[in-house]
């Protein structure tokens, strides 16, 4: 498939790509849009602008005919990778927009630093990328920003505010969204350790992770928030 297959086929009237760092609620965020009945919630990252330009096109294609067949008014992909392709996804689907996600960097590098067995260093490496290309996505304009803390602490008034954001009417019945389980990511079934917590995460209800960092994130890796790019960071999007 190419990119003029990408532009016959009918596109919903709203898109929307979730992105920014990983491990900032992007996943939860998603589960809960997915709930809404005039949304059509992609249950898996695509990476279709991440992707080598013939793989893109066909993941993009694929994706589109999936959001078609919904006949939903409004589709959302979520892929934290895609902040640093905004520029790319705009010329491809003029219009869209963006939900940028973020989170206490602190919680974010404990959570990714996990994930990375304990290379702590390359989970901060990659928040402050990921939120360079955030900050740069939000000042261009066309982007929504979302911070987790304040939907742990307000969740239907978060979500009231992105539907709006999004053109449809806000639904609080979205917010129990974990009573209807289903398989989220690229595995359709659950045959890993792995996927089994996957599935777990994805169908809890809604949980405050806010301020693991405090007893898991080492000393010496706190302390880079507070001096520097990171400390520039931390207060641009709201957390100094």
């Amino acid at each position: 498939m190419n990119r003029g297959v990408v532009r016959l086929i009918p596109k919903p009237k709203v898109s929307i790509f979730i992105c920014g760092c990983g491990h900032t609620g992007s996943t939860l965020l998603a589960r809960i849009l997915a709930a809404h009945p005039d949304v059509f919630s992609v249950p898996r990252e695509t990476s279709a602008f991440v992707s080598e330009k013939g793989a893109r096109w066909t993941k993009l294609s694929l994706l589109l005919l999936e959001a078609a067949i919904s006949r939903r008014n409004v589709w959302v992909e979520k892929t934290p990778g895609h902040i640093h392709y905004t520029r790319q996804i705009l010329e491809t689907i003029p219009g869209a927009r963006f939900i940028v996600v973020t989170r206490d960097g602190r919680d974010v590098v404990t959570s990714l630093g996990q994930r990375y067995e304990g290379d702590f260093d390359r989970a901060f490496q990659r928040w402050v990328a990921d939120s360079k290309a955030s900050m740069l996505c939000v000042e261009r304009g066309g982007g929504m920003l979302w911070r987790y803390e304040d939907f742990i602490e307000s969740p239907a008034l978060s979500i009231e505010r992105l539907c709006r954001f999004m053109g449809v009417a806000f639904d609080p019945a979205i917010l129990d969204y974990h009573q209807h389980p289903v398989v989220w990511g690229r595995e359709r079934k659950v045959r890993t350790p792995h996927s089994a917590r996957r599935l777990a995460q994805v169908n809890q209800p809604i949980t405050d992770y806010r301020g693991g960092w405090r007893s898991k994130l080492p000393a010496d890796v706190a302390s880079r928030f507070e001096a520097g790019e990171a400390q520039e960071l931390m207060a641009y999007f709201g957390y100094c």
